[in-house]
């Protein structure tokens, strides 16, 4: 079959070459011995070193590679996936559909990347997909002789270094963007993990570089807040009407206040002017409204532990870590009555867009990225290629069901499940936000179905793998925000891994606690009654295991624990870890069976039924979950219940439809149209571009602040690792006085301000004596001279100042001056960043005035960061020259 597919499809035939001469070495390197097959990727290593180029590697790199899977894990790539991995290695995204296994298919160009020894990093969506993946595909990297490294989130910054010191790191997109920034904010060689960028492979591409780069990733120090502003903002959200007051603009998530509203809020606080800039109140009831009126919990975050906590509307997963910006956060604790944090400052912020713009060599994985394959040409000049399934795709989409109201659309749903589920078809339901699925929740119990549901609620996110991982198990149903779950495969008939632990996990402490008690006599029973499963060498292990004394002393959480971590854990480190893996082993023998079994009962029930409830914004969205079922050639369906209220048809449906639905429904009787499903498709296309033009436009005012963000970090880098700085203070001194020269000679300013400002800068060391009672110092003294005297002064004030600290020890005035410096970028830096946020926000309004706001902004800005160096410069000797060590 895959001979047909590679002779009739154009795009694997520019890839066959290659995969003909893998599939030619393949004899060749399963004659090697492992030590040998280790030896012959060292020498690969040592071409690249002479060649400094790898694509005469990559048959035999791929060939390696696939062999060293097959040894460590079992698992030989297909020919389909060795075309993902081309894919990837060219630089481009590669559009593989769920279950084809994308995890198993970077070890190929990764392991390539990392010959070169700049290291490789692969980015996933979350720590458990880090870390699940590096321990799994690690196997397949050590055993070719490279080391792996891991990114957590509770690591410490030697931790850090070391792991991305390895050939190949897996981190989150978040950990490694945050690294970026922290490595940019040091003060110390010492404190930097990053090592130059080389090669990346983004996971769930789609997720990243489109729904996450809607929003830039910021560092912040906390400012004094108005806590009181933000309560009373909060409480006149009361007293006002919508559409009266004030207008909500729910497409572009945002509201007008109108006169009438303004004048109220100012009747009730008693002031003149709501918009007073020495103490303006607009920007607080403008987010208390907001709040109010377009953000609410259980959609858009939830309430944790007396905290506001945001709820990723794409994932449906929540992000502690994250905050609304500009008062949005502290306007929502006001409305919930939480305590109030306080408000915070950037210090250092940089876009996805750009951030993964700064690697060499940059490409992807997704399922669904053929819809969005313009934008991530226009930004990231990556293309798309679908790369074919290994197996038919089997699985039926089914036209969307259109009912007249939320009503009747949840209760067809209801209905739906409840036929479905009397079949033993296991069913997986997507909604968009926490308070839907548990209204659906809540309409099942009617029916007395049984159900798993999966949101941003902490009791369901624990148990998030274990739940996907069972969605395929016969009469199954889950209940899942969008795609909470991604990484974790839905196997039909469900998952035995999950299975396997709980039972042994039931058998060990139960056995333990029998001997702990001293009941030998009950345990000797139970052993016969219920562990039937059990072989006679499984009694034999466990008895032996029961006779550990390291085993023993171990919690009941503890057990847990290491049965979790059991298939993540390449070599048991104790005796007693040996013999559960042991028993594991023996237990998915046993349970392998009865699972294949399942397995059969539900592919002829037809496969795993996806239940959409609404369709998303974006398409890709909607295809994901679509995407959960007909995994490598298992059947399944996919169905979408819509409503003509659904946010998508009523924001952006437009006024035919509403039209269109009004003639033709006239009870709860669902409706199928093609021209709906057309006004549908156009809806979210709208929808997507108008997102796209506002990452676009995040991307086009960013891109100023990058290249000022690059000079700025690569001046910083060159600080940090110079040895000495004192070439830049002499620099710097000498380049004031020469620009103070010039603007005296422009007649700028007046020699009684010039001599206090070089006094006020270089300090009282500075003799000025000859010149204070000069009428004029260009008609006293030569230009020529003036500057040389100057240049004299200075640099004996500055040799003054390094005997002064010279005697605290070597490299202390080294350091000090590197830290003055370092410390006086940031701030600059920090105060820029604060300006540009202003800039930002002023220029539109310029668009009033037939000015192009992005124009102006360039503008601006240049005239901004001019500036800055200078301000460096006086802020950096002011500070040496008054510097002492206490």
């Amino acid at each position: 079959m895959q001979k047909n597919l590679f002779q009739t499809n154009s795009f694997t035939n520019k890839y066959q070459n290659l995969i003909n001469q893998i599939n030619l070495l393949e004899d060749n390197v399963k004659q090697l011995s492992d030590s040998e097959l280790r030896a012959q990727n060292f020498k690969l290593k040592q071409k690249y070193k002479d060649s400094q180029d790898l694509t005469p590697l990559i048959a035999e790199s791929f060939a390696l590679t696939r062999e060293a899977s097959l040894r460590t894990l079992g698992l030989r790539h297909f020919d389909v996936q060795l075309i993902g991995g081309l894919v990837l290695n060219n630089q481009k995204i590669a559009e593989m559909k769920t279950g084809e296994g994308k995890t198993l298919v970077a070890t190929l160009p990764a392991s390539l990347n990392a010959l070169t020894g700049k290291g490789v990093h692969i980015v996933t969506v979350n720590d458990y997909l880090a870390s699940r993946d590096q321990v799994s595909m690690g196997q397949i990297y050590r055993f070719l002789g490279l080391d792996t490294g891991l990114i957590q989130d509770d690591m410490v910054p030697s931790e850090r270094k070391k792991n991305y010191d390895a050939d190949i790191t897996y981190v989150t997109n978040y950990e490694l963007t945050f690294d970026f920034l922290r490595d940019n904010m040091a003060l110390n060689l010492s404190d930097v993990v990053l090592k130059p960028f080389n090669y990346c492979i983004i996971d769930e591409v789609d997720s990243i570089l489109i729904d996450e780069a809607q929003t830039p990733l910021i560092i912040s120090n906390n400012i004094e807040t108005p806590v009181d502003k933000y309560i009373i903002a909060s409480e006149i959200t009361n007293y006002l009407e919508l559409n009266i007051h004030y207008k909500v603009d729910e497409k572009n998530k945002n509201v007008i206040l109108t006169e009438q509203g303004s004048k109220q809020i100012e009747q009730i606080l008693r002031i003149q002017d709501l918009y007073d800039p020495r103490d303006p109140w607009i920007p607080y009831v403008i987010n208390a409204i907001k709040g109010n009126a377009l953000f609410f919990n259980n959609v858009h975050y939830i309430v944790q532990s007396n905290r506001i906590v945001i709820v990723d509307e794409f994932t449906g997963r929540i992000m502690p870590d994250r905050r609304w910006g500009d008062g949005l956060h502290q306007a929502i604790e006001a409305k919930e009555k939480l305590p109030i944090r306080q408000k915070t400052e950037t210090v250092a912020a940089i876009t996805y867009q750009n951030f993964f713009l700064l690697y060499p060599k940059l490409s992807g994985m997704t399922g669904t990225g053929k819809t969005a394959e313009i934008e991530f040409e226009k930004i990231y000049n990556l293309s798309v290629e679908e790369v074919p399934t290994a197996r038919p795709t089997l699985r039926k989409d089914l036209p969307d069901l259109i009912y007249k109201d939320q009503f009747s659309k949840w209760n067809a749903i209801a209905q739906t499940c409840n036929q479905i589920s009397s079949t033993g078809q296991p069913i997986l339901i997507g909604t968009t936000t926490v308070e839907k699925s548990e209204m659906l929740a809540q309409l099942l119990n009617e029916y007395k179905l049984s159900y798993q549901i999966l949101n941003a609620k902490p009791e369901n996110v624990r148990r998030e793998s274990e739940i996907v991982a069972q969605a395929g198990k016969k009469s199954a149903i889950t209940i899942a925000t969008n795609m909470a779950g991604r990484g974790t495969d839905i196997i039909l008939g469900g998952n035995i891994n999950f299975k396997i632990q709980k039972k042994l996990y039931d058998i060990l402490t139960l056995s333990r606690n029998y001997i702990l008690s001293k009941k030998i006599n009950i345990f000797q029973s139970t052993l016969k009654t219920q562990f039937k499963c059990s072989s006679q060498k499984f009694l034999s292990v466990l008895l032996s295991l029961l006779s550990d004394q390291k085993f023993l002393k171990l919690s009941d959480i503890d057990i847990l624990r290491i049965l979790r971590e059991n298939d993540r854990v390449s070599i048991p480190t104790s005796s007693y870890q040996c013999s559960i893996r042991f028993l594991i082993n023996e237990l998915i023998v046993y349970y392998k069976k009865h699972q294949e079994q399942e397995n059969k009962i539900v592919k002829n029930l037809g496969g795993l039924y996806i239940v959409g409830t609404e369709r998303n914004d974006s398409r890709r969205v909607d295809n994901q979950l679509r995407g959960r079922c007909g995994r490598q050639g298992d059947p399944g369906t996919s169905r979408f219940f819509l409503s003509l209220d659904d946010n998508l048809l009523r924001l952006f449906g437009g006024p035919k439809i509403q039209t269109f639905m009004q003639t033709q429904m006239t009870d709860d009787s669902p409706l199928e149209s093609n021209f709906l499903t057309q006004s549908l498709d156009s809806a979210q296309e709208r929808v997507e571009e108008r997102a796209y033009q506002q990452r676009k436009n995040l991307f086009d005012y960013d891109d100023i602040l990058n290249k000022q963000r690059n000079i700025v970090y690569f001046e910083r880098r060159q600080i940090l690792k110079s040895v000495s700085t004192q070439k830049n203070i002499l620099a710097y001194g000498e380049q004031i006085i020469t620009d103070i020269l010039l603007e005296l000679k422009k007649e700028k300013s007046s020699n009684t301000q010039t001599i206090s400002l070089l006094e006020n800068l270089f300090g009282k060391n500075l003799t000025l004596k000859y010149v204070k009672n000069s009428k004029s110092l260009i008609n006293e003294f030569n230009l020529f001279e003036l500057k040389t005297y100057l240049f004299n002064e200075f640099w004996l004030t500055y040799q003054s100042k390094i005997n002064e600290l010279g005697v605290y020890g070597d490299g202390i005035c080294e350091n000090l001056e590197r830290s003055i410096i370092l410390i006086n970028i940031d701030r600059i830096w920090r105060e820029h960043l604060q300006k540009m946020t202003l800039l930002r926000e002023a220029v539109g309004w310029r668009g009033y005035g037939q000015r192009n706001p992005l124009y102006e902004y360039k503008q601006d800005a240049f005239y901004m960061f001019e500036t800055r160096k200078e301000v460096l410069r006086h802020l950096v000797i002011y500070d040496l020259l008054r510097s002492s060590i206490l």
